[in-house]
């Protein structure tokens, strides 16, 4: 199913069609000349053969927006710009702020979900049924904030290029100069260990043939948080940030189970959904409000080269992990759950490939720390 040009923004036919960088200009030439070169996945050779490095020029980057869309998110991309100067100056944030830079994580997302949809051709042979304007605070959602020790600035990206993310876009890992971001979203993620309204169940209810949709019958919030949030390891030494949100489309007609003192009380902006900030460090659990102020520089700081390897490793993980959190198939017509087995078994393989491939990386390199001599 090869894809049709639509706007990234809203998915429709580009009017007055624009390029959008979905790794903004700004950042681009925050760090480095917006001309070089940045790989962007494997792709085959002409003769069919091999596979070899596909590269653009980073300000080439672009994909498909309309006019109106683009000029709708500059001031998102304003205000972030603003944020993510303030964390490589070592500043505090305020909880709105890190709000603000987590809306700008899910536009960064899945602007790249759908550049790639677009760049790969479709890989996946999907049909997006969701765009920028729809996803952005939608769903339950972390940040994980690691730190090296390189002072060269630069700018990457990873996890996003896996088939794995073409299926399931809900992690990928952003690296900024020292710091490293891995971004994670995912519906009810760990809602019910922070004591809001979750669901009983999430069923896969069938549409057409080889689609479906799903619902979640929401049960009242124990008013409470457990430890830890999320019952996977984060893989990192750093800043664990969670944010609930409680607007997305999983929750029509049952919003007025959210509607209680707890969830108002953790709530940034209850209106729209938006959960407080909640900050995890060294085992220090801390919640935020609108103008509190966060500091997102962790204690710890890595070796460039080890982080580079275990943030490549860990995005892998969290895909692994978010794909075992699917919803219940019992609807669904027999070649539909196998097919859905089947695909969710192939990318798990890939990822656990690719795992090994990077654990043998970081291996070789602190073999090579091990054996070098003093003067080396």
């Amino acid at each position: 199913m090869k894809p049709s040009k639509y706007c990234v923004f809203c998915g429709q036919k580009p009017n007055s069609k624009t390029k959008e960088h979905v790794i903004p200009h700004w950042l681009i030439s925050l760090t480095g000349k917006p001309q070089r070169k940045v790989n962007l996945g494997m792709i085959k050779t002409a003769d069919e053969k091999a596979f070899t490095q596909r590269q653009y020029s980073f300000d080439a980057f672009t994909f498909p927006a309309c006019d109106k869309c683009n000029q709708t998110y500059s001031e998102l991309e304003g205000k972030t710009k603003n944020i993510v100067e303030k964390i490589l100056s070592d500043d505090h944030l305020t909880a709105n702020e890190v709000s603000i830079l987590l809306d700008w994580f899910d536009k960064v997302r899945v602007g790249l979900w759908l550049g790639y949809h677009q760049l790969d051709k479709n890989i996946a042979n999907i049909s997006p049924t969701f765009h920028i304007s729809t996803r952005i605070g939608q769903y339950d959602r972390a940040l994980f904030v690691a730190k090296s020790d390189s002072s060269t600035p630069k700018l990457n990206f990873g996890g996003s290029d896996t088939l794995s993310f073409a299926f399931t876009p809900s992690a990928f890992t952003l690296i900024i100069n020292n710091y490293y971001f891995t971004n994670i979203s995912f519906h009810f993620l760990f809602s019910r260990r922070i004591g809001f309204p979750y669901p009983k169940t999430i069923k896969a209810i069938p549409e057409e043939e080889s689609d479906s949709r799903v619902e979640a019958d929401i049960s009242k919030g124990q008013e409470r948080i457990m430890h830890p949030l999320i019952r996977f390891p984060t893989g990192l030494r750093c800043i664990e940030i969670y944010q609930p949100m409680f607007k997305g489309g999983l929750i029509e007609g049952q919003i007025e189970d959210y509607n209680c003192d707890y969830v108002r009380s953790n709530s940034l902006d209850f209106e729209t959904g938006a959960g407080a900030i909640f900050k995890v460090e060294d085992g220090a659990f801390t919640r935020h409000l609108h103008n509190e102020e966060i500091k997102l520089s962790p204690l710890h700081t890595y070796r460039d080269e080890i982080i580079f390897f275990k943030s490549a490793i860990n995005v892998l993980k969290w895909q692994n992990h978010l794909n075992t959190l699917q919803p219940d198939t019992s609807l669904l017509a027999k070649d539909q759950k196998k097919y859905r087995k089947t695909i969710f078994s192939k990318v798990s393989n890939i990822n656990n490939y690719l795992i090994r491939t990077q654990e043998n990386h970081l291996k070789k390199y602190k073999d090579g720390l091990k054996n070098a001599s003093p003067e080396s």
